[in-house]
């Protein structure tokens, strides 16, 4: 049995107001908390428990329960800065989908996973939900890659293998444009060829370890064939695997539903009885209000992803609305190349002041609701017992320097956490008890060195730029004529 004491700790969650008091961890999950909780511990251990027992003063900081980053893409992470001023579907051809991207080896997907770890951890996140790409060559050795950086980190991490079997223009209204049908291509992979590596990398880390979760990851209803689509939600019922994809990113995909489905898209979820607690759905931008009460009535999470959806201006996720209805709703930062950061701080911010000019007062989220998303959605995004000061809990835990957070009440103390703070004030976090960033120094890894490599990796992928840049420019007439025929411009707050 292995003990940590945090002694001296301002607690602070949605149900504590910042009171001093200690927590106690065992085997990484909270066994005790509050005033003399430690004290309280070690006197019912009896003879000895103190000198075998770690013992840590908070110094009166706060202990917060760590940020969860519900939505990402790790192998994005070195190509921040990759665009500018483009829209969602342009975007997609640059970064993923262009034919002259970037190819990163097992290793510079390490290297790229761990350095976005980092960054969410120095910004207090103490877990993600990541879809992450490998190239289809070595998708085994790749995700396996991933899912090491994340446990040499001892990060908490549910990754989802991100695939699909359709040709990116496939996947949206070419056909709305005369000529554009002719850049559609036939399917890029094998249904069963894609699934079986799927399954391949469920096999290998389904209960290797506690911290560490294998997702499916079909990358979006309309970069999947029905059938591809319809055998993941399957084989995530049959098999106990949580799932995540992408829902209603761009406009263009409210029509290619009509087409391929006869349904709106979420109508078509349910139809498969896909929309589940396992189920989670990142952007869910473009909700019609009928979706939206339809979706609210079941368990499927939706990630709000303000950052990315800002900048690639794909519109304004219907937040209040869904979180009026009941629906569970998480954040996340989305991927380095479109948001262009990491910070979930940055996220949280976003997540509650940007619906602020679309409705009156009264519909606006707060800080709580922002913190809410965060820590209790993302905990249901994840599956997993976090976001929470309670015993029980995972001790998942991010130390709030009060030199930077000051000591006020408790509503102004997270007033202070949801809209002030970008990182500066995180000193410590714990993952499942066990210190990852310790008074600002990772003590289990070698960050510069991994910075260092990053950088050389940075140099290689922009050598790639220039024909990504060419192939953009060859389809950049079609993308321009479907994104002003389906309308462009943003959704509104329902």
């Amino acid at each position: 049995m292995t003990t940590r004491l945090l002694r001296n700790a301002r607690l602070l969650d949605l149900e504590h107001g910042g009171e001093l008091g200690d927590v106690v961890v065992v085997d990484g999950v909270i066994a005790d908390l509050g005033p003399g909780a430690a004290d309280r511990w070690l006197a019912q251990a009896g003879a000895g428990a103190a000198e075998s027992t770690d013992s840590v003063d908070v110094g009166g900081d706060l202990l917060i329960p760590g940020l969860v980053n519900a939505h990402t893409h790790s192998n994005q992470t070195i190509e921040k800065g990759l665009c500018d001023a483009l829209p969602l579907d342009a975007w997609m051809v640059v970064a993923s989908y262009g034919g002259a991207g970037a190819r990163l080896s097992p290793r510079d997907l390490y290297v790229s996973a761990m350095v976005g770890a980092i960054e969410m951890v120095r910004s207090g996140a103490t877990s993600v939900l990541d879809c992450a790409r490998s190239d289809n060559e070595w998708v085994d050795d790749g995700m396996d890659a991933i899912m090491q950086a994340y446990a040499d980190l001892g990060f908490r991490a549910n990754v989802a293998i991100q695939y699909s079997d359709l040709d990116f223009f496939s996947s949206i209204p070419v056909d709305l444009v005369p000529g554009g049908a002719e850049l559609r291509k036939p399917p890029v992979a094998d249904p069963d060829v894609v699934l079986a590596a799927a399954n391949r990398f469920v096999d290998r880390w389904q209960g290797r370890s506690p911290l560490l979760q294998p997702l499916l990851g079909p990358s979006s209803l309309p970069r999947c064939s029905t059938e591809l689509f319809e055998a993941s939600v399957e084989t995530a019922r049959t098999r106990g695997v949580r799932m995540q994809t992408h829902l209603l990113s761009a406009q263009s995909q409210i029509r290619m539903a009509q087409q391929r489905y006869g349904v709106s898209t979420v109508e078509f979820l349910a139809k498969l009885d896909a929309l589940q607690d396992w189920a989670s759905f990142a952007h869910a931008i473009w909700l019609s209000p009928e979706e939206i009460e339809l979706f609210a009535q079941t368990d499927a999470v939706a990630v709000h992803n303000p950052a990315s959806n800002l900048k690639l201006g794909a519109g304004v996720a219907p937040v209040p609305a869904l979180l009026r209805a009941g629906a569970k709703v998480a954040i996340g930062s989305d991927g380095a190349s479109s948001n262009d950061t990491q910070n979930m701080f940055e996220t949280l911010k976003l997540s509650t002041i940007l619906h602020r000019v679309q409705g009156p007062p009264e519909t606006w989220p707060t800080a709580n609701d922002g913190l809410g998303m965060c820590w209790n959605h993302g905990a249901a995004a994840l599956g997993a017992n976090v976001g929470r000061l309670a015993v029980g809990a995972a001790a998942d835990l991010t130390v709030i320097d009060t030199d930077y957070v000051w000591p006020a009440p408790a509503e102004q103390l997270r007033h202070q956490l949801a809209y002030a703070e970008l990182g500066s004030a995180v000193r410590s976090v714990y993952v499942a008890g066990e210190g990852v960033f310790v008074d600002r120094r990772f003590p289990g890894i070698d960050e510069d060195a991994i910075r260092a490599e990053a950088r050389e990796i940075a140099t290689r992928i922009w050598t790639t730029l220039p024909d990504r840049l060419a192939r953009f420019e060859e389809v950049r007439p079609v993308l321009e004529q479907v994104e002003a025929a389906v309308g462009g411009g943003s959704a509104v707050c329902h």
